[in-house]
């Protein structure tokens, strides 16, 4: 077996534990939902619910990939496309995702009313779908993603560098600046108003600043595992044939890596997804079965021994 059969093996089991991971986050959601309807929490399952889809069509690239090397020239099918459409599409809402989460503590800190009614809550997520969706699709139409010369797979033209700056930048530079932009105002207006408040005001708002850190340190997962594919678009600006062949399997694979342990972490800082977590395990433990001792009979006493 050789280094990409076994790259792409790893690639489907890791989009299989993404897209498990994504569903029962989303199931323990539906479940408790009485006790999670509530706006932070359905940000957060709108996270999980990008990475379902996310690692579903990961799951269809990994096993087309399978099929297709087995042949030495494949056959490749109309949906080609379509897959790499949806990955960069759905990439792109898991990222966005992370700026609407930040943005609702930077609206509850500061007081605003961008996310006061249902309504704005409603049509800021369909927005970020929206746009998740369409700024790739110019790329679609115009035939920019055919099947690559050096993968059994489809991706953007690599022959095109601006298709893969415009990318980059749209998906990877837009959140890690808007993140930047938010947490930093929200730390100059925490510092202004900290003398104003009472200890309880104190509290909420730095809890409130504590969790957009750490939205901003789960996206630094995302950038960091960013860095091969930055790599390989710098050498594609530079020559399209200094790319190893059959490395863009690597590179999705290592884009999926952050997404379980950044679903868990998303669970565990979302307060009702944590507390239906922790009774959903409770419930667990009293449907064990208990083991009874049995109760041995006590020997009659014969005569002789009285």
């Amino acid at each position: 077996m050789n280094v990409p059969s076994i790259v792409n093996r790893i690639y489907i089991f890791i989009s299989c534990l993404d897209f498990t991971t994504a569903f029962v986050f989303l199931t323990l959601a539906v479940v408790y939902r009485h006790q999670c309807f509530n706006f932070p929490t359905l940000l957060a399952c709108n996270t999980a619910l990008s990475i379902l889809f996310c690692s579903a069509n990961h799951v269809a690239i990994g096993v087309y990939m399978y099929i297709w090397d087995q042949y030495e020239n494949p056959n490749i099918d109309t949906l080609c496309s379509l897959r790499a459409y949806f990955h960069h599409s759905s990439v792109a809402c898991i990222h966005f995702s992370f700026i609407l989460l930040a943005l609702e503590r930077y609206c509850k800190v500061r007081q605003l009313k961008l996310l006061a009614t249902p309504w704005r809550k409603t049509c800021t997520v369909l927005f970020q779908w929206i746009v998740g969706f369409t700024f790739t699709l110019p790329v679609l139409v115009t035939g920019n993603m055919p099947k690559m010369a050096s993968d059994n797979l489809c991706f953007v033209t690599l022959l095109k560098p601006d298709f893969i700056v415009y990318q980059s930048v749209t998906t990877l530079l837009t959140t890690d600046v808007a993140l930047g932009i938010l947490y930093r105002s929200l730390v100059r207006h925490v510092r202004q108003v900290s003398s104003k408040l009472n200890n309880n005001q104190q509290t909420r708002m730095h809890r409130d600043l504590t969790m957009v850190r750490r939205i901003v340190l789960l996206n630094f997962q995302l950038a960091i595992v960013g860095i091969p594919i930055i790599i390989v678009v710098i050498l594609t600006l530079i020559r399209v044939d200094l790319i190893p062949h059959k490395i863009m399997r690597m590179m999705l694979l290592l884009s999926n890596l952050p997404f379980s342990p950044m679903l868990i972490v998303l669970l565990l800082l979302t307060p009702d997804l944590r507390k239906s977590l922790i009774k959903c395990r409770n419930k667990l433990k009293h449907c064990r079965p208990t083991k009874i001792t049995p109760i041995h009979p006590i020997a009659p006493i014969s005569h002789a021994q009285r």
